[in-house]
């Protein structure tokens, strides 16, 4: 290679030299680019917003967010999607999570068309609110019936089976029944009041509400890369290649080091060579006086 400095005349020269040349290559890189749009067909983004209620700390927004994209709350939505042809791993390529200000997560689906991508963005905040509040309240089973409404509602049969044995006792004024219709409502009170200061020191009770901020909307154009970015893209693509590859070329250092190289500059036929050696130097008589 050459060490002289590449000028910007130099990238002129060859612009104004190889102009038919590079006007092909970038038509041809900008088929290509358009080739590559048609293979992978144009896909839409929709984002939905998840509001978090209450103080929440960095990392557990950062928690948050790894829980909107796992396969316990995307699989669930592929399926109540019912989607043909779309596999559970490349569904959850397709979402994705991030934080916004004021403790908000943004959900994003990408699919081939807006409405696809619409239902995909609002089906998965759907159930990553539900599955949150599985997780707030102890359980991550969907089909268990636990949690402060399965509590509420033993809670609620318990009072109504005081009830019943209270109108079951003696209704006269012996000791018996009044001590025991005593009883019954102590029992009854303590519950509400255990029932009430459980629901107070829950702290899942403030974090548990996630609300959906109402529907994604419908996005109006293509995600990143669209047709005319891919077609541009190739287009420069081989721009730069062929530049770069002039440049190079223009480099390269020529000096001609073979037989038949010489020969064929030289437009001759090569008759011998000569072998110099280059371990020994020319003898050289030795002069004497100023003049050495």
């Amino acid at each position: 290679m050459s060490d002289d400095t590449i000028r910007l005349v130099t990238v002129g020269r060859i612009l104004r030299r190889r102009r038919r040349l590079l006007a092909v290559l970038v038509v041809v890189g900008a088929l290509v680019g358009y080739g590559v749009s048609v293979l992978f067909p144009p896909r839409y983004t929709a984002s939905a917003s998840v509001l978090l209620p209450g103080q929440w700390e960095e990392r557990e927004l950062v928690t948050q967010v790894e829980i909107a994209t796992s396969s316990s709350v995307v699989d669930r939505a592929g399926e109540e999607l019912g989607w043909s042809g779309v596999s559970d791993s490349e569904l959850r390529d397709r979402v994705s999570a991030e934080t916004a200000d004021g403790n908000v997560i943004k959900i994003s689906g990408t699919a081939e068309s807006p409405e696809r991508a619409q239902r995909l963005s609002d089906e998965v905040a759907e159930q990553f609110v539900t599955f949150a509040a599985r997780i707030a309240s102890g359980s991550t089973d969907p089909d268990e019936a636990a949690g402060p409404e399965a509590l509420r509602e033993q809670v609620k049969r318990t009072n109504q089976r005081i009830t019943d044995l209270a109108n079951a006792a003696d209704p006269g004024q012996t000791v018996e029944s009044v001590q025991t219709r005593t009883e019954l409502e102590k029992l009854r009170t303590t519950l509400q009041e255990a029932m009430q200061k459980l629901e107070e020191a829950d702290p899942a009770n403030n974090r548990a509400g996630l609300v959906v901020m109402g529907p994604a909307p419908r996005p109006t154009g293509e995600a990143p890369p669209t047709r005319p970015q891919l077609v541009g893209g190739g287009a420069l693509l081989f721009f730069v290649l062929a530049v770069v590859g002039h440049l190079a070329a223009a480099r390269v250092n020529r000096r001609l080091r073979f037989e038949p190289e010489v020969a064929a500059a030289l437009r001759s036929a090569l008759l011998g060579t000569v072998d110099v050696p280059g371990d020994r130097r020319a003898h050289r008589p030795k002069a004497r006086g100023a003049r050495a």
